[in-house]
């Protein structure tokens, strides 16, 4: 079993930290990262760039990247995870958990600085973290265990103070061929965006679209996950993805995700962390309404 390190760490905050602690790099500037200078003619583009050693890595942020706000996608961070790994001459296995930890919005065209360093490895796996810079400013943390040999290591998913007892949400969707890489698997990016839509999929159910969400000058910013993967999911695999609200904060909530597919199979869990904003991105509570429609389910068709 690999021991897990605490999440709310890396977002600068203990499990049993003040309800305003964990979301406030988000709201401490809501506007992303603004878009670094084009280089010169006598610089090689990053995305250009031939390999560099492990250390730091220079990649560029993309507009297909960056969702409807504006910000470069939790999914994205995973690309930009795996460019700077392979860059870095790391050896590639196969990936198993993964830790992200949102500090500050990436915009699109911004050069970002990413440091890949090796916290932990013997002959089974490697726990490398990778440190997102922009502009000098820490944006974003990500920590990936990736297996190299062995049994399929036990994973932990981080504990929650209390369970906030939400019932679950639940729909089924098929793997098509454009979410599926190079090993015959879906994406970890594919994974998460699945997953974002299992959020906005259910405040739709309870009555919340975005449409009224907005209305409440009310937003919710995710600035963290916890992924685990487990069997894959392949082109055309049939899956179920379940989802419930398990942890309430002042201005803060956590979902937990389970993808099965067909046979059963576990494909991957989640804990997804989300910061309750306003509109200006100040830190505000959710309304009441909305999370108690929230903690009751899949309504009845």
């Amino acid at each position: 079993m690999t021991p897990r390190r605490d999440p709310n760490a890396l977002n600068g905050a203990t499990s049993d930290a003040p309800d305003d602690a964990s979301p406030a790099p988000i709201a401490a500037s809501p506007a992303p990262i603004a878009a670094s200078p084009a280089p010169d003619d006598a610089s090689p583009a990053p995305d250009d760039a031939s390999p560099a050693p492990a250390g730091s890595v220079q990649v560029r942020t993309r507009w297909d990247d960056c969702d409807s706000n504006g910000h470069v996608n939790n999914a994205a961070y995973v690309a930009l995870m795996r460019a700077a790994h392979d860059r870095a001459g790391m050896p590639v296995g196969r990936l198993r958990e993964l830790t992200i930890a949102n500090r500050e919005p990436l915009g699109p065209e911004v050069l970002v600085d990413i440091g890949v360093s090796v916290l932990e490895a013997d002959a089974s796996h490697r726990r490398i973290a990778y440190a997102l810079r922009a502009q000098g400013r820490l944006a974003a943390q990500v920590e990936a265990v990736w297996q190299d040999s062995g049994p399929t290591l036990e994973v932990e998913l981080p504990r929650i103070a209390r369970d906030a007892g939400g019932r679950p949400f639940r729909f089924s969707q098929v793997v098509r061929s454009h979410e599926v890489a190079p090993d015959g698997a879906a994406r970890p990016q594919a994974i998460l965006q699945w997953l974002e839509h299992a959020v906005f999929r259910a405040a739709a159910r309870a009555g919340w679209p975005g449409t009224r969400m907005e209305a409440a000058n009310f937003l919710s910013l995710v600035v963290g996950h916890d992924l685990v993967l487990e069997a894959p999911a392949r082109d055309g695999d049939e899956l179920v993805v379940t989802s419930r609200l398990i942890e309430l904060r002042r201005v803060s909530g956590t979902w937990h995700h389970e993808i099965h597919r067909a046979d059963g199979a576990l494909v991957a869990t989640d804990r997804a962390r989300g910061a309750f904003l306003d509109r200006a991105g100040r830190i505000r509570s959710a309304p009441a309404e909305m999370l108690e429609e929230l903690l009751g389910g899949e309504p009845a068709d």
